[in-house]
């Protein structure tokens, strides 16, 4: 994770995911699932949003709406445990870690912990400010 002081931009570098799926089926189909899991919780943490105006979504085009882009994704890997255990889903597990684990990563590099999604450059400066 980088975070730039002067701008609050947040840039994510690498995701790693080590996950206890059970007996893993299909290893190209679960590494899949994990990845875009994964994207998408990414994508939740820091770039999407939707805003409700008057009772309608305020985006109704991705020229308005930003979710995350192909220039925005990082490097991954992804390593499931050895297990003789049943097969278990893989549609949530690499959704929800993503922004639980920037959170954590923004507080261990400038000192300021964030509680709202999506994390924008603008909190991220909020928070440095109000820091000190």
């Amino acid at each position: 994770m980088r975070v730039d002081r002067r701008t609050g931009v947040v840039t994510c570098e690498k995701i790693w995911l080590v996950l206890d799926a059970g007996t893993v089926i299909d290893p190209d189909g679960a590494t899949a699932q994990t990845e875009g899991g994964a994207l998408w919780g990414l994508s939740m943490a820091l770039f999407e949003g939707t805003e409700i105006e008057n009772g309608n979504v305020r985006d109704r085009n991705l020229d308005t709406y930003t979710p995350l882009r192909i220039a925005d994704v990082p490097d991954m890997e992804i390593e499931f445990l050895p297990s003789t255990e049943k097969p278990m889903g893989l549609g949530e597990p690499g959704v929800t870690t993503i922004a639980p684990a920037i959170g954590n990563a923004i507080f261990n590099a400038v000192g300021v912990r964030l509680r709202h999604l999506p994390i924008r450059p603008a909190d991220v400066l909020a928070g440095l400010n109000k820091a000190g």
